[in-house]
């Protein structure tokens, strides 16, 4: 495909020259017929009045040296006397032919301007078409003879060396435009054919080569957006293998625990009291895969929104009192304290995806908290927004464990042992649904000090 398109470039220039010239050339003639023959032929019959009244001066002995030097000095001379005899100087006409009533016309003192009234043609112009017809004719009256004196410029003397040199100029220049333009299709071409090769590699999941091109036109703005876009899938990909990894050892965990578990139930020897707690343990498993169902249902839904639907008006304060009711129990095992400053005015939002938020928020602040630990929950109102702060005094996060706490699967309990149970997929739901109703979520943490976390959202 590189080489198609490399053969295409050079086609196309080449192709471009040819119609370019020609279509100049043709422009140029038709200029040459509409104006200059006009001005060419009055300049040349000014010339050869000049020299008519130069040459009635001379008697018939001289006037032979004089046409010979009139020839010399750049002109194509023939010269006819009312007898019919006829001479040429300074070079040979290639068509010599010349109507009998012309020469008698000039001869009876008219003016013949056969370069102005030469037959219109394409390729070969009449300034260098070297025929008698194509030239002017002007009477001559020298020593009591009459003449018709017909001139036009020899062109081969006065172009004959610069024929050779405007023709080699041309030759360099096509040549040298050729090589250019063959130079200049393979630095456009190499940058294209490497961006090629790395969309291969990207294709075959190989993400790691850097594209090295260092431009400062569309294709350097091109390879440094393709560059950009080649770390961003990337780290899709590194992401998504994560996801999956942690998906996998999510799912896996409570299954091997209730295999395990159902194993032991099958046992003949196996008591009441163990039979109740293997039971429950089971319960728990089963419990814990129905609600990583749940996460990942919920985040696939909201991958795939593209805007908040049935949005209505709300009081934020009477869900965050409905969340705090629902879930007491859980306060109550852990003998937990919560308080909370409910000012927020209604807004305008989908009523159950933020019930979604303030369970998983209260649920956090309850399951990163030591027994008997507080919660504090405000909301107010700032300007055009409703602001939401739940602060706990948990076990906290450290820098690296806040700026990752909104990533997928990440669990600040890294060892994924069953003292603190989760899918850590909640903040990534918290954070997509405040992101759906165009909002802000921010978190301020210290080890073994607690955590805050805000949420601004639109009133609107």
């Amino acid at each position: 495909m590189t080489h198609s398109l490399y053969l295409k470039f050079v086609w196309f220039t080449l192709i471009t020259m040819i119609i370019s010239s020609l279509t100049s050339f043709f422009v140029m003639n038709t200029y040459y017929h509409q104006y200059v023959k006009k001005e060419n032929d009055k300049k040349n019959a000014a010339i050869a009045a000049e020299m008519s009244a130069y040459l009635e001066g001379l008697s018939s002995d001289q006037l032979s040296d004089a046409f010979e030097m009139l020839g010399a000095s750049g002109y194509q001379l023939y010269v006819e006397d009312q007898s019919g005899s006829g001479s040429f100087y300074g070079g040979e006409y290639r068509d010599k032919t010349l109507p009998k009533e012309v020469i008698s016309t000039v001869i009876d003192g008219e003016v013949y301007h056969g370069m102005r009234d030469y037959p219109r043609e394409t390729f070969v112009t009449g300034f260098f078409a070297n025929e008698l017809k194509n030239s002017v004719g002007v009477p001559l009256e020298a020593d009591g003879t009459k003449y018709a004196l017909f001139i036009r410029p020899n062109i081969g003397l006065l172009f004959g060396e610069l024929r050779f040199l405007f023709g080699g100029l041309g030759i360099g220049l096509l040549l040298l435009s050729v090589f250019g333009m063959i130079i200049a299709a393979r630095k456009l071409i190499h940058p294209i054919t490497h961006l090629t090769n790395v969309t291969k590699k990207l294709a075959a999941e190989s993400f790691d080569e850097p594209i090295n091109i260092s431009r400062r036109d569309e294709i350097g703005q091109l390879a440094e957006s393709f560059d950009a876009m080649r770390v961003q899938i990337k780290q899709l990909m590194t992401k998504r293998k994560e996801f999956v990894n942690n998906v996998s050892h999510d799912i896996q965990s409570p299954l091997h625990t209730i295999q395990s578990y159902l194993a032991l139930l099958n046992k003949p020897d196996v008591t009441k009291e163990e039979q109740f707690a293997y039971q429950k343990i089971i319960h728990q498993e089963t419990s814990r895969l129905s609600e990583l169902t749940k996460q990942l249902l919920a985040l696939t839904v909201l991958d795939e929104s593209l805007a908040v639907q049935d949005q209505k008006l709300l009081s934020i304060n009477k869900q965050w009192l409905d969340t705090i009711n629902h879930n007491r129990w859980k306060l109550e095992e852990k003998e937990m304290s919560l308080s909370h400053s409910l000012k927020a005015e209604d807004i305008k939002g989908n009523a159950t995806l933020l019930q979604t938020v303030w369970e998983n928020l209260l649920n956090n602040a309850v399951k990163y908290s030591e027994k008997g630990g507080s919660i504090h929950i405000e909301t107010d109102n700032n300007e055009d927004q409703v602001t939401i702060i739940i602060r706990d005094e948990g076990i906290g996060m450290s820098e690296d464990e806040r700026k990752q706490a909104f990533e997928r699967f990440y669990r600040a309990d890294k060892a994924r042992t069953r003292k603190t149970e989760g899918t850590g997929l909640g903040l990534s739901i918290v954070k997509k649904i405040v992101k759906l109703h165009h909002g802000s979520i921010s978190i301020e943490s210290e080890p073994l000090k607690g955590t805050s976390i805000t949420i601004s959202l639109p009133k609107g």
